[in-house]
């Protein structure tokens, strides 16, 4: 079977495709050091979300049997926040449109809540179908001294009682090769409470209670933080070794090619030369 182009041009694409497969395993390694870095930090602040639950739990001044109680304060104002979490990078397979996906069929926005988004990549997509507020570039160096300053934001408006809920819809990790989107409300406090016996607070129980539900706000949104970015170096790890065996497998089938083309083109010169070689003698005869 004849190509198009010929042997020169398959073997341009057989060292095109060489480089990109260096590429992608190169990508592979970064992301899977990443992730390796990113998963302690992500263990320990769920262990911290739920001892801080535990906590509370256990100091609850009432007598509730398996019941669940919310914690909040004191506002007038229905106004819900969305935190919504993407990447500013792209190769890392369906992690963005996952998320994309997930807040256009399952999240219900009102006219007066705010959404506010990172990432760069989910930024192009939602701004087409919400008014949002865009944090592009906030995932390169991620650090909690960044996290902090976007939790400080936050925290403010709930204590001056602008913000009645907040909600933060990101991916989360579950394993190496599982990472969900999920949407998560991390105020007002709900926690489920089991009998205890009544404890004394000084100052007071409410004192407490609000130290408590700033403190968990801030864990828990952390935890979801730190949950995306660890997902979103696990998926664009597996989507480079992806890449990286599609690549050798294009690989493979360009070399079967070239060969097969090679062999046609020396069969076509060994028949051109076996029937030059049968006319001369024919001439001579």
């Amino acid at each position: 079977m004849a190509v198009k182009g010929g042997i020169k041009f398959l073997r341009k694409r057989i060292r095109a495709i060489q480089n990109l497969r260096k590429v992608t395993r190169a990508m592979k390694s970064v992301s899977s050091v990443r992730l390796r870095r990113a998963q302690p930090v992500l263990q320990i602040s769920s262990e911290f979300s739920k001892n801080m639950e535990r906590i509370f739990k256990i100091s609850y001044n009432g007598e509730t049997e398996n019941a669940e109680k919310y914690f909040s304060i004191k506002t007038d104002s229905s106004r819900k926040l969305y935190i919504i979490l993407g990447s500013d990078k792209g190769l890392c397979g369906s992690f963005n449109s996952n998320i994309s996906k997930f807040v256009q069929s399952n999240i219900n926005i009102q006219d007066n809540s705010e959404i506010w988004v990172f990432g760069r990549r989910l930024i192009r997509i939602l701004s087409k179908k919400f008014q949002i507020q865009p944090y592009e570039d906030f995932w390169r160096d991620f650090s909690y001294e960044k996290f902090e300053k976007v939790y400080n934001m936050i925290e403010q408006r709930i204590i001056s009682g602008e913000l009645a809920e907040v909600y933060c819809i990101y991916t989360l990790f579950k394993s190496m090769g599982t990472q969900v989107p999920y949407i998560e409300r991390v105020f007002p406090v709900s926690v489920s409470l089991v009998w205890e016996p009544k404890r004394i607070f000084e100052p007071s129980f409410e004192e407490f209670a609000r130290f408590f539900i700033m403190s968990y706000v801030r864990s828990k949104l952390f935890f979801c933080f730190q949950s995306s970015i660890t997902s979103e170096h696990a998926a664009r790890m597996r989507a480079m070794d992806m890449a990286t065996q599609n690549s050798e497998r294009v690989q493979r089938q360009l070399i079967l090619q070239m060969n097969k083309a090679r062999q046609e083109a020396i069969t076509k010169e060994l028949i051109d030369i076996v029937s030059g070689k049968n006319a001369l003698e024919a001439q001579q005869v």
